[in-house]
């Protein structure tokens, strides 16, 4: 079989610009690797990162729910392409504050693959992207795995392309994703015959893909990135969307199967927005938006989703349509203040994340705290807006957007801002590991 670099070709683009880093007023807390495959993280103390009994590496075969349950060597697929050592780049602490910076894991090659998979395991559920990234990476380049490992390869190369976009790497990322070549090449398909021999006589055989959908779904934006050309990120998008359309419409497919194909598929439209809008391409954007449609009501995640795209794009009217009448979820909530932020009625919105931040049921309070302060930071109380964020730092909230804007602050009220900065960096680092949040942050969220 010829391997797969003498079969996948590419034609590549003109150059154009990489997204660039911003500080919106609404920025997630979550974790894009905190997903339910996870296990939960206990509150715990910056100790060694051996594994343990609460961390098996099971995780890292259960990327896709829809994969086989199988994939038999007998495929013939060889993964060695992805395992060199070219393909990963070094990486460095240079750009993360001294107070916040960890040693590099060193991977013992005596110890079984089952006891790597936990220690990385450990790494992701306390947020430490950028070593998790290096300890994903030295596993694919060691003898514990076997080329025609085909789940456990995909899912730590997921991992490294995640990690590296969490901590800021996103460029690197780009750039080893092209090893993944064409997702679209035969070589990625196998005969869906082969775990299912009872549908023999019943229904077609349609090819099936060994790529796990999340990693899919990344590779899409980053070989954009890598190949520096956007719209090969829309042109993927919709190779994925048709896909998923296909799966939904075959009448062989059951419910539970059909929801998640479906959810894939409202989440592809979301998806493809963004990219538009990365593109600048704000017209298509909008149009794309206001087309999409789901078989069944939407998601209040879905609604926010959209009601954020359509502020970024501008059009604040549609924006408020998007919930219409429909104010009592949490999500909703937050659409009010941003709406009051986009036409510049910053006391209306400190106001109304005033009333949020009363509400003793909401999980968010960090982001609701970090938006009021960002209000009241453009109404003239500088003051207040520090103290603010500072109290959300003592309560071990410090995600990324919320340091950027006390680093901002501390520039516009003191002339020993760096100072603050550096005292700001070594407080994070005292922090109990929370899980919630990444670890290894770079100088430009602290704006050093």
């Amino acid at each position: 079989m010829a391997s797969p670099t003498q079969k996948h070709h590419h034609n590549v683009s003109r150059s154009s610009r990489p997204r660039s880093s911003t500080r919106g007023p609404l920025d997630e807390l979550d974790d894009p690797l905190a997903s339910s495959n996870m296990p939960n993280s206990p509150e715990t103390s910056k100790q060694g990162f051996s594994g343990s009994d609460h961390f098996s590496g099971n995780s890292f075969h259960e990327l896709d729910p829809l994969a086989p349950d199988d994939l038999p060597e007998t495929l013939g697929k060889d993964l060695s392409f992805l395992l060199r050592h070219s393909i990963f780049h070094p990486l460095s602490q240079i750009d993360i504050p001294s107070p916040l910076r960890s040693e590099f894991l060193v991977l013992d090659p005596s110890e079984p693959l089952s006891a790597s998979l936990s220690v990385l395991e450990k790494l992701l559920v306390e947020g430490r992207f950028l070593i998790a990234a290096h300890f994903a990476g030295s596993i694919l380049t060691s003898s514990l795995i076997s080329p025609t490992d085909i789940r456990i390869i995909f899912s730590l190369f997921y991992t490294r392309l995640a990690c590296l976009e969490l901590s800021g790497n996103t460029v690197l990322a780009a750039q080893e994703s092209k090893a993944l070549e064409d997702l679209n090449s035969a070589f990625y398909f196998i005969d869906s015959s082969f775990d299912s021999p009872e549908t023999d006589g019943k229904h077609e055989h349609t090819p099936r893909h060994i790529v796990p959908w999340p990693l899919r779904v990344l590779a899409v934006r980053l070989q954009s990135i890598g190949f520096g050309d956007s719209r090969r990120s829309i042109g993927g998008l919709y190779e994925l969307g048709m896909e998923a359309r296909r799966k939904v419409m075959r009448p062989e497919t059951d419910d539970a199967t059909r929801k998640i194909w479906r959810e894939r598929l409202a989440d592809l439209g979301i998806r493809t927005v963004n990219a538009l809008v990365e593109m600048g391409d704000l017209d298509a954007a909008k149009r794309s938006l206001e087309s999409l449609r789901e078989s069944g009501p939407e998601s209040d995640i879905m609604k926010l989703r959209k009601g954020l795209l359509f502020l970024r794009i501008g059009d604040i009217d549609a924006a408020e349509r998007v919930f219409g009448d429909t104010h009592d979820s949490k999500e909703a909530a937050l659409l009010q203040p941003l709406l009051s932020m986009s036409d510049g009625r910053y006391g209306d919105a400190v106001t109304e994340w005033r009333s949020l931040q009363g509400d003793n049921t909401r999980t968010d309070g960090g982001l609701i705290a970090q938006n009021l302060a960002v209000c009241l930071l453009y109404t003239g109380k500088l003051n207040e807006a520090r103290e603010l964020l500072e109290s959300q730092i003592s309560a071990n909230h410090s995600f990324g957007s919320l340091i950027f804007n006390l680093s901002t602050i501390y520039e516009l009220c003191s002339d020993g801002a760096g100072q603050l900065k550096a005292q700001l960096a070594g407080t994070i680092a005292n922090q109990p590991v929370s899980g919630q949040t990444n670890l290894d942050r770079s100088n430009t969220d602290f704006k050093l």
